[in-house]
């Protein structure tokens, strides 16, 4: 049992690399930033998590090759804060979830509290879900601005993330 389960996460994360190199090949351009570039730009998120103190996390644990490393805590988040060192035109936002409870996740991206993109998520027992916050057109974000992904569950459950991409658009 474990094994198919193990062999449709695997299944299940290959669809979603493809179709996210497929939209960057679309577009005409690479919009999705080398580390080296990221890392001039975003610094970190910072989690917020109920009834609990927040949780930093640097951007290499979100983008390296282990998927749900341990460093990722399952929490019961409420929303994440995009720490930024530069301006930035974005594309949206794409990672990945999994909870080992069966929940229904409504997950935005917003800046500055004006929602882009919301998107429902039901996810099952330990099976891995795309949480694809793509924009249609490029949104400018700035230093001064706000730019977080939130999550509302009808129950409280915890649940992590990882595989964390940002989209860029053009400079």
């Amino acid at each position: 049992m474990k094994k198919k389960l193990l062999i449709g996460a695997g299944i299940v994360l290959t669809i979603f690399i493809v179709f996210l190199i497929a939209i960057c090949g679309s577009a005409g351009s690479n919009n999705v930033p080398t580390e080296e570039e990221l890392k001039k730009v975003i610094t970190d998120v910072t989690c917020e998590v109920k009834d609990s103190e927040n949780i930093n996390y640097e951007l290499s644990t979100l983008s390296n090759d282990i998927s749900f490393d341990s460093e990722l805590e399952n929490q019961q988040y409420t929303k994440i804060i995009v720490n930024k060192e530069q301006d930035f035109k974005s594309l949206g936002v794409a990672f990945i979830v999994k909870s080992n409870e069966e929940m229904t996740l409504n997950i935005s991206l917003n800046k500055n509290e004006t929602s882009l993109k919301t998107i429902s998520l039901t996810l099952k027992d330990g099976v891995m879900e795309s949480a694809n916050l793509l924009l249609e057109e490029e949104v400018a974000i700035s230093t001064t601005d706000e730019f977080t992904i939130t999550f509302e569950q009808t129950t409280d459950c915890s649940f992590t993330f990882d595989t964390m991409i940002f989209f860029f658009g053009q400079e």
